[in-house]
């Protein structure tokens, strides 16, 4: 697996294309899942660690992640913050990354990382994630806790709602799952990197046009693209961004939406 470069909009699983025009006008959901749906920080440090370390099976998922070095989830924290798919994790492994302040440094501590170790690095933290999926799964489950006020809003959206991450998908369909909610999903684009193209493809999918469709993620460069293709895009307030993304937010007139805000989120035109 390389670095991501384009999104991955696969066949969904169990999903049929509607009618043409039966859902014309309706709307459309889309969410981020890590920082939107989930809090998944915990997790997604220790796969990261032990991308790069010994996972020594023998030592149940509690010890695992009581190995995981202060400093280096500390810096990890700082990481997430401009992290967007798993490859960019790998960052957390360079004590460089203490002193990030910026997204162009992020973006340049990433590029000069051969990319033979980003591809060691997403193999080696996507085996260990599938072990505690499906070797660990209740403690795996127990890293994931569901923002208040997501569960009402999947169940009473009233409008397809699609899952779009950077979180591969049956790790997404199991956390889900976990909470009585897969049903409410009718779509999970996982191990995607280029957000406004999946957006799109969902909307051609169920004939609902992009103006009908509303985006919600914690990352500010995902939100701006996906506003730019005509959809309505939030930039939730509860997940992970910077003061600098706050500046720009600020720049460009974009207004963050609060979790209190979910109940009211206007879903069709």
């Amino acid at each position: 697996m390389g670095r991501h470069t384009q999104a991955r909009v696969p066949a969904q699983a169990g999903e049929q294309r509607p009618e043409a025009g039966r859902e014309q006008g309706r709307g459309l959901l889309a969410l981020d899942f890590d920082g939107v749906v989930c809090d998944a920080f915990e997790e997604c440090a220790l796969i990261t660690w032990l991308g790069e370390h010994e996972h020594d099976r023998a030592l149940p998922g509690p010890g695992q992640l009581d190995r995981v070095p202060v400093e280096f989830t500390t810096r990890f924290r700082t990481v997430r913050d401009y992290a967007r798919v798993l490859d960019h994790f790998v960052v957390a492994h360079l004590p460089e990354a203490d002193g990030i302040g910026s997204q162009a440094e992020f973006d340049r501590l990433y590029a000069s990382l051969p990319d033979a170790r980003v591809q060691r690095f997403v193999a080696g933290a996507s085996d260990v994630r599938d072990w505690f999926r499906e070797s660990e799964t209740e403690f795996w489950l127990g890293l994931h806790t569901l923002y208040p006020g997501v569960p009402e809003l999947l169940r009473r959206a009233g409008v397809p709602v699609v899952i779009v991450t950077a979180k591969d998908e049956p790790s997404v369909r199991a956390i889900l799952g976990r909470h009585g909610l897969e049903s409410a999903i009718a779509g999970v684009y996982g191990e995607c990197a280029a957000k406004p193209e999946a957006v799109r493809e969902a909307c051609l999918r169920r004939g609902v046009p992009l103006e009908a469709a509303t985006f919600v993620d914690d990352n500010l460069p995902n939100v701006r693209r996906v506003s730019a293709t005509g959809a309505r895009a939030w930039w939730a307030q509860w997940g992970y961004q910077t003061p600098e993304h706050r500046a720009e937010a600020a720049q460009f007139g974009i207004t963050g939406l609060e979790l209190t805000g979910l109940a009211g989120l206007p879903l069709t035109i």
